[in-house]
């Protein structure tokens, strides 16, 4: 049990450690891009900026949308008004709620904010950026503590109905071997108290010790089983469904007979 106890742990904190990894990182790039501004190092915020932007997949949503307001910041600095505009509206893509510093950000940079912010929910193809994104939630956090509650919980939640049946199969079969081994070595200990000749203590104690053995084996095989669930809930993304293209009839009185449908499934 004591072992069962210490892999749990050390699961736990793989768990929490790329977390805590991630969110530091990104946050010290845009205290970097920051520190440029403020040494008037633009080309340097610049650069990182557009790192940062490249990788985008390593920062949060609303650590990203702060890096965009750097970037346009360093376009407005340059006099392009257009480039600063266009990451501003990324920014708000990303976190509509996005206020500016005052004491960082000109007034004339916070108004433009403002007036673009009503057309995100308007936004139409013509004014559209060159660059989109949508903010897809990442359900692995909540998948890894559904899976430190019941193995397979967590990747149904995402998804994965088969790997989650999977799991959790697996371990209740092994909680349930583990459970009747236990109930085989209750009663292999008590015939081993009870037995007064040397060839039956013996034998007894032989039948005592392979099931203390199969009971602790498939117990630490149960906590593989419930760690692995965790693990693959938290880091392995579920990847998204295939792009489907076809022609679909119509069924509405006043519209084409067919028409061309695409489908993105996420």
């Amino acid at each position: 049990m004591l072992r069962v106890c210490k892999l749990c742990g050390f699961i736990w904190i793989i768990i929490i450690s790329p977390l805590s990894y991630a969110q530091t990182g990104a946050t010290d790039r845009a205290a970097e891009i920051k520190r440029a501004l403020q040494q008037a190092e633009y080309q340097i915020a610049a650069d990182l900026a557009d790192s940062a932007i490249t990788h985008f997949r390593e920062h949060a949503p609303a650590q990203l949308a702060e890096i965009h307001a750097f970037r346009a910041l360093i376009f407005f600095e340059q006099g392009s008004s257009a480039r600063g505009e266009e990451h501003l509206m990324l920014a708000l893509q990303l976190d509509p709620g996005l206020q500016l510093d005052p004491i960082f950000f000109s007034p004339q940079i916070r108004e433009r904010l403002e007036a673009l912010r009503p057309q995100i929910v308007t936004l139409d193809s013509a004014n559209a950026p060159a660059v989109r994104y949508i903010v897809v939630p990442d359900p692995r956090l909540e998948a890894a503590w559904r899976s430190l509650l019941l193995p397979g919980w967590g990747q149904r939640f995402k998804g994965q109905k088969t790997k989650g049946r999977l799991f959790t199969i697996s371990a209740a079969a092994l909680a349930g071997a583990t459970l009747a081994s236990h109930i085989l070595r209750e009663r292999a200990e008590n015939k081993y108290l009870q037995a007064e000749e040397e060839a039956d203590i013996k034998s007894r104690y032989d039948t005592l010790n392979r099931y203390h053995l199969l009971r602790n084996n498939l117990a630490l095989a149960l906590g593989v089983v419930w760690g692995a669930a965790a693990l693959d809930a938290l880091i392995l993304c579920v990847e998204p469904k295939a792009t489907r293209l076809g022609i679909i009839p119509s069924l509405e009185k006043n519209s084409p007979p067919v028409y061309l449908a695409l489908q993105i499934s996420l």
